[in-house]
């Protein structure tokens, strides 16, 4: 029997009804958090609330999250939980029979417990994906918003090719994130990664590489050809941590990634037992 936190109560999963109403479920309209458990603790969970609260405002969603933090520890105890992830889903709730919400009705809140990912066991191969990440003009995409077929649709494109994963450039053909990592490269001794402003979705890992790289880390706006020149590439999220790239296709780029990324994840992993300790 599992149990999820459901608009601030803890109720049986199987129980949980959701309005086919609801905002989230017709339009994709809300955001969503990922976190890390480990040991039954929450790995940088100030740094989740802030980035959910920014995307909250972002999308003009009203909802106060000084709650978050019981109702997380609530479940991950009746769960018991040690090692694995928590998801935090909040939607504009029910209201609105257009795409022009209803002021004043109540969001939709759902934490659940997910069992911790099985991580790859060999480096990531990744597609040059035909589709272009969503613009920050077009939307607040450094945040988790529920919305997300641009994301499923490099997936499956990926796995099309027989690849892991899919490499997505912007609007101006910059070096963007993968449908569900972060990217890093390594050349000359330096560490780099898109910045924020090529329309990077704002990663809790990747803001811990950056914090704990040993090397000088650089954001920066770069074509594939900055690929071209790498000496080893990987990839970040909270699922898997740090994966390394072994190659990108069609263009045949190949890397060495393994020593580089074991030696980041050992820093993180580190990390991580600190901070919970």
């Amino acid at each position: 029997m599992t149990y999820a936190i459901f608009n601030n109560k803890l109720i049986k999963t199987e129980e949980i009804y959701i309005s086919p109403q609801d905002r989230g479920f017709r339009y994709g309209d809300g955001v969503f958090d990922t976190l890390l458990v480990r040991n039954g603790k929450i790995y940088q969970l100030a740094w989740h609330l802030r980035r959910l609260e920014d995307g909250l405002k972002a999308i003009k969603i009203n909802f106060m999250i000084y709650e978050l933090e019981s109702l997380c520890q609530q479940l991950l105890d009746a769960n018991k939980v040690t090692d694995g992830l928590l998801r935090i889903q909040i939607t504009r709730g029910v209201g609105g029979r257009g795409y022009l919400p209803e002021e004043g009705r109540n969001v939709t809140l759902l934490i659940e417990a997910i069992d911790k990912p099985k991580s790859p066991s060999t480096p990531a191969t990744l597609w040059q994906s035909s589709y272009q990440k969503i613009s920050r003009q077009a939307l607040p995409v450094q945040f988790k918003l529920c919305q997300g077929l641009n994301s499923t649709l490099a997936r499956m494109e990926a796995t099309e090719y027989k690849c892991f994963d899919s490499l997505l450039l912007n609007e101006k053909n910059e070096i963007c994130e993968t449908s569900s990592a972060n990217i890093f490269w390594f050349k000359n001794g330096e560490l780099y990664t898109p910045a924020l402003d090529c329309g990077v979705l704002e990663g809790s890992i990747r803001t811990a590489v950056i914090r704990l790289s040993p090397f000088k880390v650089h954001k920066v706006a770069a074509n594939i050809d900055e690929l071209k020149k790498a000496e080893s590439v990987f990839i970040t999220n909270v699922a898997w941590k740090i994966l390394a790239v072994s190659e990108l296709k069609p263009i045949d780029i190949k890397w060495q990634s393994e020593d580089l990324s074991s030696q980041i994840l050992a820093l993180l992993e580190n990390d991580i037992k600190k901070a919970i300790s």
